[in-house]
């Protein structure tokens, strides 16, 4: 199978998650990387972007989990992302996400960051 690789890089999130009660309350920056291996196989050169992954609809996803659920931890935040995009683009056979907190607080560090992979078992 000939897998496309549709990908979203450093798409900045401003969200209220952390397991510390002034990450709560004064929220902080997130950065998501998301890279779709997708089978395109209806694309069939249509040029059609309903035969493909409509990543404006990708980024919509990810703004309504970061902006309308809360998170104590960056594993759970990106658990739900990677369920979300299999469940939501059946084309989707793997995706790895990446959530990365710059100001994470832990002193003086460029940022933390989780990664995730899943994969859709062979049909």
């Amino acid at each position: 199978m000939e897998l496309t690789i549709i990908k979203i890089n450093n798409a900045k999130f401003y969200g209220y998650h952390g397991n510390h009660e002034y990450e709560k309350k004064f929220g902080n920056q997130f950065e998501v990387d998301v890279e779709m291996h997708c089978d395109l196989k209806e694309l069939n050169h249509s040029d059609r972007l309903s035969k493909t992954i409509d990543y404006l609809s990708v980024y919509n996803l990810l703004f309504d989990i970061f902006h309308n659920q809360k998170f104590n931890l960056l594993e759970s935040m990106n658990l739900k992302i990677c369920e979300s995009i299999m469940e939501n683009y059946s084309q989707v056979k793997k995706v790895k996400v990446s959530v990365r907190k710059p100001n994470a607080p832990l002193g003086i560090i460029d940022s933390v960051e989780v990664i995730n992979e899943f994969e859709r078992n062979a049909e």
